[in-house]
Parts: structure tokens; C-alpha cells; sequence
């Protein structure tokens, strides 16, 4: 199997503007086409055979109908990405895979400057398709691909949290921009704290200040809940031999004003008191956390 650069650097401009017009296709069609494909490919040369690479890349699929017909994957829509961000002057360069988790694929990059950067690409649709469709707010889009606007969404979603947590003073990976599905923030080269071994209690105890404050930060200043804090999302890096816990995985964060925030939020205190007592043997509860969050100056 291709891997993403080597998908990136069979690709060309035409290759690009094919996928671009069957993504904005999707707004009206779940599987377009050849006909309306034919009749609509102003900027495209050789349809054949351009539908026939990508094919063999793994950037659309096809099905057979009255006619044959196309769909982006999830591999096109990085692409898509990809080229957005560099035509931006973001990306310069794209690496290897450095994490994957469920809902997602984190590829290390490098900016013009020679800068390295976490690119994210979103996959929460490739999931949560069975459990969304069904939800009020996606009830409507009938023609276009409910996973693409799940995963665009989540980026979205991610990239305005980070921004905020940011601002407020918490520690999270920096935003730098957003295209489609994908995140770009400053690479932190670190190591998820479910991983981690060898932690002094005290090294333990300053990873859960680090991340209490950014809870609190995120709280009181951004108004909003992580909701699924977890030993998954913490990201432990080590600088000048010091340690510092960063809180990654933004995208399901819950406003501060809804009902449900005050009920999400003691469940996360609750996973880091668990993790942190047993892994790292301290001695602290959710009801201290939560205190620590509520209490003080945001």
C-alpha cells in the first residue's frame, strides 16, 4: 500500500483539480457519475485516464450503476488538503506517519522554512457515520458525503478550541492553520502519557499542575470542557530536563454553558486521579482537582 507521500508525489496539478471538482460534486451526490463528471470538467484534461490514476492511487472509489460512478476517499480529501495548505505557503513537505489514533493520523511535515510542524488529518466520519446520520444537526445533507462534513467539521472544531485554550494560557500544541480536515500545529516532541515510563512522583505531580492549569485555563477564560480527557490525551515532552504535560485532541470539546459541561468535566478529573494515583502513586482526588479548576484566577 501507497504511502501518503508517496501518493503526494505521484499527484499533479490536473490530478488536483479532478478531485477538486468531485468533492464539490458531492454536495449533490453521494456517487458521481461519469456523465455528469464528463459534462462538468472545465480544467481537466484526459478524464479517462485521470479517473484511472486515481483509482490506482486510492484516491476515489467507484461503483457500477447505469453508469460507472466516483466517490473522493478519505486519502483524496488529504490530498486535497495537503495542497490547500501548500499553495498557502504552510507545508512544504510531508513525512511520516508519527501517530494514529482512532478518529485520526498525525504525519510529521515541514514548513518552506524548513520548520517541523504536526499535520493532523482528520477520520471521525470513517466511525461516527452510523451514530451522526441520525443526529438533527446532519439530518439535512442529503447528496454530499455526511463523512466529509463530519471530519471537516472536528478540524474546524479543533483548530478553534486550540486557538482559545491557546490564548487562555493553556498548554496545547500551538495552531498554526487549518484546511478541509486538516490541523497544523507546532510539533511537540513528546510521548503520550498512557506510554510514559519512568516518571518520578515529582515529574508526575508537575505533568498533572501542567494539565490542571490548561483545564482551568480552557474553563475559565476559553468557557469550554475538553470532554474526553484521558492518559491518551496528554502529551509528556521533555525540554532542558524538565518535564511538561501538554493536553491534545480537542475536537469534542463542550461549551462551558451547556448542561452537560459540569458532569463532563468531573469525569475527566476523575480518569486523571484514577491514572495518577495508580500509575505514578500519588495521592489525589477528582474533588481536589476540581477545586484546583473552579478555584483561583483563570
Amino acid at each position: 500500500m501507497l504511502t501518503l507521500p508517496e501518493r503526494l508525489e505521484a499527484v499533479n496539478i490536473n490530478d488536483v483539480r479532478l478531485l477538486e471538482l468531485i468533492l464539490k460534486l458531492h454536495r449533490r451526490y453521494s456517487f458521481i457519475p461519469l456523465s455528469v463528471l464528463e459534462g462538468a470538467t472545465k480544467g481537466v484534461t484526459n478524464l479517462s485516464s485521470t479517473l484511472a490514476k486515481l483509482l490506482d492511487l486510492g484516491l476515489v472509489r467507484s461503483r457500477v450503476g447505469p453508469e460507472y460512478m466516483y466517490q473522493i476517499t478519505f486519502r483524496g480529501l488529504d490530498i486535497l488538503a495537503i495542497a490547500e495548505l501548500t499553495r498557502r505557503g504552510v507545508l512544504a513537505r510531508v513525512g511520516d506517519v508519527i501517530g494514529v489514533g482512532k478518529e485520526s493520523e498525525v504525519y510529521l511535515a515541514w514548513t518552506p522554512a524548513g520548520t517541523p510542524v504536526a499535520l493532523k488529518l482528520h477520520r471521525e466520519g470513517a466511525r461516527s457515520f452510523r451514530n451522526l446520520k441520525r443526529s438533527r444537526k446532519y439530518r439535512g445533507l442529503e447528496g454530499r458525503q455526511l463523512w466529509i462534513d463530519i471530519a471537516i467539521e472536528a478540524a474546524s472544531r479543533e483548530f478553534i478550541a486550540l486557538v482559545s485554550v491557546s490564548r487562555a494560557g493553556g498548554l496545547v500544541p500551538r495552531p498554526i492553520d487549518r484546511a478541509l480536515h486538516a490541523v497544523v500545529t507546532a510539533y511537540l516532541d513528546g510521548v503520550e502519557l498512557e506510554k510514559v515510563r519512568g516518571l518520578s512522583m515529582e515529574e508526575a505531580s508537575k505533568v498533572l499542575y501542567d494539565v490542571v492549569l490548561t483545564v482551568r485555563s480552557a474553563l475559565k477564560v476559553a468557557r469550554i470542557v475538553h470532554g474526553d480527557l484521558s492518559p491518551y490525551n496528554v502529551l509528556v515532552v521533555r525540554q532542558k530536563g524538565s518535564v511538561s504535560g501538554y493536553v491534545i485532541d480537542w475536537p469534542q470539546y463542550i461549551s462551558a454553558e451547556d448542561l452537560a459541561a459540569k458532569e463532563a468535566l468531573v469525569k475527566d478529573l476523575k480518569r486523571l486521579a484514577t491514572y495518577f494515583n495508580k500509575s505514578f502513586s500519588l495521592n489525589i482526588s477528582a474533588e481536589d482537582l476540581l477545586r484546583e479548576v473552579q478555584g483561583g484566577e483563570g
